[in-house]
């Protein structure tokens, strides 16, 4: 019975390597914010949800933001979904438009409106905790209308990390559970 368990455990785990191995090392950071506001006042909350692939943000997955209106400009705000489980998107297009690796100073999602309204929100790393306030070489979260009243850029970051595990993180988790309990039969 000893061999046995031990032959199992070994081949759950070789498993749980070559899997690991031989994949990209996926994973997927949900970002969410609330209180953030926008240079105008008007108000910025919501969240989005990118995968990474070795640290690299690579897709959104979701998003679901609303901005609010502003006070001096005449923004009116808008409402940013794509792809949220129950919710039509008004998004036509999402994608992540600068990568922070390549030299930018931050990574930069893009969402398109259909109409004339377009939002980039940018954070930096593959945890992010909160929007990136700044504006290096032209690269700042901004949201912008095709008309009037313009472009307006973020005041203030708010943000909060919603991480989620990865499945290869969830696969190992399950092996070692699988091993304790073998470990603990063994020892009964």
């Amino acid at each position: 019975m000893k061999t046995k368990t031990a032959f199992l455990l070994g081949i759950l785990t070789a498993i749980a390597v070559a899997s690991v191995e031989a994949k990209p090392l996926l994973t997927t950071n949900t970002l969410s914010f609330s209180g953030a506001s926008w240079s105008d006042g008007g108000s910025l909350d919501g969240y989005f949800t990118i995968e990474y692939n070795g640290g690299t943000p690579t897709a959104v997955l979701s998003l679901d933001v609303t901005t609010g209106n502003g006070i001096s400009d005449g923004f009116i705000g808008y409402d940013y979904i794509y792809n949220v489980s129950g919710q039509a998107d008004t998004v036509s297009m999402a994608y992540i438009q600068n990568i922070q690796s390549g030299g930018a100073p931050a990574n930069e999602l893009c969402a398109h409106e259909s109409g004339s309204y377009n939002l980039y929100l940018d954070w930096q790393g593959s945890s992010p905790t909160s929007l990136y306030v700044g504006d290096v070489g032209g690269q700042y979260s901004s949201e912008n209308y095709g008309g009037s009243p313009g472009i307006r850029s973020l005041n203030s970051e708010g943000g909060s990390p919603d991480p989620v595990p990865e499945p290869s993180t969830l696969a190992l988790s399950a092996v070692a559970g699988l091993g304790l309990l073998l470990f603990r039969r063994r020892h009964q």
